[in-house]
Formats: structure tokens, sequence, C-alpha cells
């Protein structure tokens, strides 16, 4: 005989499975009957259960863990027996008393984007190798005074000396590093820097000439 809060499920069980739709099965437990656990179940293809199948093989172990604890629910993975992984949780059902009675379970199949997560990250990673978290990174702006006005933002940005407070040894410093990234390969871009720096075209063409001699 179904408990009567257990039966009460019975129509959410429904409700959920027909809301969430057929890529997710919903599953009432009875755990005072452990062999014949499944009194309800909507979209039993998921997994390959129906009314009667007995309880997972986990669900003990959670029962137990959980039986003296205030926790609602668990939120896991797991597999079916030919191998797919699903996404699955578990709600505990108690009684007045806190004893949990029943288990609501929703589980869906992603092996799909299990599968696609691997090819992304296969596709993504190819032919990049030993990737940090410093590498450099491609820029992609609409024009290249933005893309110039990007690099020199950020080297000056690096630095933990305000531009007013830097030396020319400071300075030449972040001449060097643009230098390396080839802003002044870009027109108009000696006087972009001087104008961030605070100082003349003339001593900039100077600190260039510096650096590339070094």
């Amino acid at each position: 005989m179904i408990n009567s809060k257990l039966k009460s499920y019975i129509h959410l069980v429904n409700f959920m499975a027909d809301f969430l739709g057929p890529s997710y099965e919903v599953v009432l437990h009875d755990v005072r009957n452990i062999n014949n656990s499944i009194i309800a179940i909507k979209n039993g293809h998921i997994s390959g259960r129906k009314v009667g199948g007995p309880l997972a093989d986990l669900s003990f172990k959670h029962i137990k863990e959980n039986r003296n604890s205030d926790k609602k629910y668990l939120l896991l993975y797991g597999k079916t027996k030919d191998g797919r992984q699903l996404k699955t949780s578990t709600y505990f059902i108690r009684d007045e008393r806190g004893n949990i009675i029943g288990l609501l379970g929703i589980n869906t199949d992603i092996s799909d984007f299990v599968n696609l997560k691997k090819r992304m990250e296969s596709f993504i990673d190819y032919g990049v190798a030993n990737i940090t978290e410093d590498r450099e990174e491609e820029r992609f702006e609409s024009s290249i005074e933005e893309i110039m006005d990007s690099i020199i933002n950020e080297v000056i940005t690096e630095s933990i000396v305000s531009v007013e407070q830097m030396d020319h040894i400071k300075k030449i410093e972040i001449t060097r590093k643009l230098n390396l990234k080839g802003v002044f390969l870009i027109k108009g871009s000696v006087g972009n820097v001087a104008e961030k720096l605070k100082t003349s075209e003339a001593t900039m063409y100077r600190y260039i000439k510096q650096v590339n001699k070094s």
C-alpha cells in the first residue's frame, strides 16, 4: 500500500515530466520497499526502468548518510547500464518525524553534451601546445587605431606606477615592451605613445633608438 504522503507526489511526477519534456526522467521511490521501490515514473526510456523497479545502488548510501541530516536534496551524476552519462538529482521526502520515506528523482541523459564538450575542447586546443593563463591572445578590433590604443593602454596599465610618477627609465621600459609588441610599426603610434606618456615625440624617438640598440 502506497504511503498517503508519497501518493500526493505521483501527480507531481507527471507534471514535472510533461513540463520538462521527454529528455527528462522523473521517478518516485518508496524506500520502505527497496526491491520494488519505484511507484511512479515518467520518461523511463532514459534509464530503462519502470514501475516496480528497485532502488539504484547509491540510493542506499545516500539514505544512510542523510538519515539524520537536514539536507533537502542532492545533485549528482550517474550512468545507465549501457554506459550513458546522466545528470541526476534526488529530493528526500520525509515524514512528520523527519524520516526519509521516499525519493523524488530527476534524470537526464547528457552523453551528447559530454561528447560535444570533448570535441570542442579538442578543437580549441588543437595545435596550441602548453597553453597557460598568460598566453597571448589575438586582438580583433574594428580598426588599427583601436588595436594600437588597446595595446598601449594595456602596457601602461600593467605598470604599478602612474604616468605622472614615471621617470625616464620606466618610460624606456614601457617603450621596450611596446616595441616588442610591434606597436611602432603602426603609423602615428609614436605621437600617440608620447601623448600618453606625457613626453615629446623627439624624446620618444630617442627611447626607441635606445631600446633598438639594446
